[in-house]
């Protein structure tokens, strides 16, 4: 059944879909990785550049269907620049000829293969010094996914389960992910061994099941929900080989990899936003205000954590001016909705992009709102409607807010506590808002910080973590300006793991609010909090 599952996923999805399981196919080959195409026409002719255990260099250019003869008309001045175009890459030795491979997930007629050949033996009679071109197609394709990871495809009942319904998921949703987690989990990451080689296997399996799963939601171009997945999965391998003391050797390149498919699929969430200059979805009549806020929120400020990252890493990175206009209208015009404390992340995200364009004063009007929002709702004597925990996602606070189920927010009232009120205040000192804070302290001390520790750090990448202390911790009744300014700005109790990855970690706070800290939060927020001079395309 699995097998067949695969088989479907692969003759109906498209070359940009199971590229990323190609390439890791490639590298359980022993391929080196060194280019890959993030989205759009390949650039000149080349999706995956790799370099062989010989030391070739290897071209693929990937295709979807069958390729008939009508169809290699159409790809002939790509096919022409695969084979005919030298790589352009540091790694590559430009005087050596490459090896080309067409690759499809259809079937290439006999008539083409008969034309290929054809092609290749002039090219040689007429001593061009062009490369060959070699093919690979469905069934070749279908048994190198297979024997990449076969042994590690489910076959409890429970976990095949599990595959199936998120297989089979209409792919417009959010990704479920405490299933998806459960998934490899159960599946791949509970387990240890004893071989380097088994390691390796897994983690690169990983990669090729969580392309097959994706199928619906890459059918629907739902790139917030591939987004999350691949988070999902670069975080719990860093979990499994930090538990496991695997050497970076073993996973590095298929992290890489992975990495780059979060950032491709917030390109593209970026360019059809862009696009749109909207957030509706589907119908207009049932996108209701409170919906289309809330999509707002999470879409500026995933596409945010992107953009904070490329500015933080590049000082001569430019931010695409169309995008700068849609956060400052929609900051300015209060579209962006705090739904509650799960709303945070994409808040911390959107504050740090305005600081790093230079938006200085609207991002700590938007800091000051959310600080003045968070103590107004968590106070003892508030009656209006709650602002739930980051245990509750904006699906299930919009539920209740339309009426349609109170249930999912069950009987707590969330008053008295918060996880991401000592946060917002070292967020406030790091910026000299002393007199803001000084106003509102007798109201901060009367909320206890909520606080839920992982026993061990990489933990942050587990839907639920059984091991660790949840407490919670009161502010002080007076507090020394000095010293809380100290503290805000103090990195040396933040984990060298928060350090180390926090480009992943600032992506994994939006999959992961429940795991919210101050130490997190202090990781990501000191280095941004000041700002860099950037401009923007016009």
């Amino acid at each position: 059944m699995i097998e067949r599952a695969i088989e479907n996923w692969l003759t109906n999805t498209n070359e940009r879909n199971y590229q990323i399981a190609f390439c890791q196919v490639l590298m359980n080959k022993g391929e080196k990785i060194i280019y890959v195409c993030s989205h759009g026409p390949a650039e000149q002719g080349k999706d995956i550049i790799s370099i062989d255990k010989e030391g070739n260099s290897k071209a693929y250019q990937l295709k979807t269907g069958d390729i008939n003869l009508a169809e290699w008309r159409k790809i002939r001045g790509e096919i022409q620049d695969l084979i005919e175009l030298s790589i352009r890459h540091p790694s590559v030795d430009k005087t050596k000829m490459h090896k080309s491979v067409l690759v499809a997930n259809g079937d290439i007629t006999a008539d083409v293969r008969a034309y290929i050949d054809q092609l290749n033996d002039d090219n040689v009679r007429m001593n061009r010094n062009f490369s060959p071109l070699s093919i690979v197609c469905k069934d070749t394709l279908l048994k190198e996914f297979i024997d990449a990871h076969g042994r590690f495809m489910p076959v409890e009942l429970k976990d095949m389960q599990m595959f199936l319904e998120i297989y089979l998921h209409n792919g417009k949703d959010f990704f479920p992910k405490e299933k998806y987690i459960n998934l490899v989990n159960n599946m791949l990451f509970s387990k240890t061994y004893k071989q380097k080689s088994d390691y390796f296997n897994i983690i690169s399996s990983s990669v090729i099941i969580t392309s097959y799963i994706l199928k619906s939601f890459q059918e629907q171009n739902n790139y917030y929900a591939m987004f999350e997945a691949w988070v999902l999965l670069a975080g719990n391998i860093l979990r499994y080989v930090k538990r496991n003391n695997i050497d970076k050797e073993l996973y590095l390149e298929t992290y890489d990899l992975i990495k780059e498919e979060v950032e491709k699929n917030i390109q593209l969430l970026e360019e059809e936003i862009i696009a749109k200059k909207v957030f509706l979805e589907g119908n207009p009549m049932g996108d209701g205000w409170w919906v289309y806020k809330a999509r707002a929120t999470i879409v500026l400020g995933t596409i945010s954590a992107f953009e904070v990252k490329n500015i933080e890493k590049n000082k001569e990175y430019r931010v695409r001016q169309q995008f700068v206009d849609l956060v400052k209208e929609n900051v300015s015009n209060k579209v962006v909705f705090y739904w509650g404390e799960s709303a945070f992340p994409y808040f911390l995200n959107i504050i740090n992009f305005l600081e790093a364009i230079q938006e200085k004063e609207l991002a700590l009007n938007l800091l000051i709102a959310l600080f003045s929002d968070t103590l107004k709702m968590k106070e003892f004597e508030y009656k209006g409607f709650p602002m739930p925990n980051p245990y509750y996602t904006a699906e299930e606070l919009l539920e209740a807010l339309l009426g349609i189920s109170f249930d999912q927010l069950g009987e707590e009232t969330f008053v008295g506590s918060s996880y991401v009120l000592n946060s917002l205040i070292e967020m406030l000192a790091r910026r000299n808002q002393r007199k803001i804070l000084e106003e509102n302290w007798k109201k901060v001390s009367y909320i206890h910080y909520d606080v839920f520790a992982p026993k061990k750090f990489e933990d942050i990448f587990l839907w639920r973590a059984e091991e660790g202390e949840n407490h919670y911790e009161f502010p002080n009744m007076t507090q020394s300006w000095k010293d809380l300014y100290k503290e805000a700005n103090n990195c040396e109790n933040v984990d060298n793991f928060y350090r180390e990855y926090s480009d992943l970690i600032r992506y994994a706070l939006i999959t992961y609010p429940h795991r919210i800290n101050k130490y997190v939060v202090r990781s990501l927020d000191i280095v941004s909090c000041f700002g860099k001079k950037l401009h923007t395309n016009l």
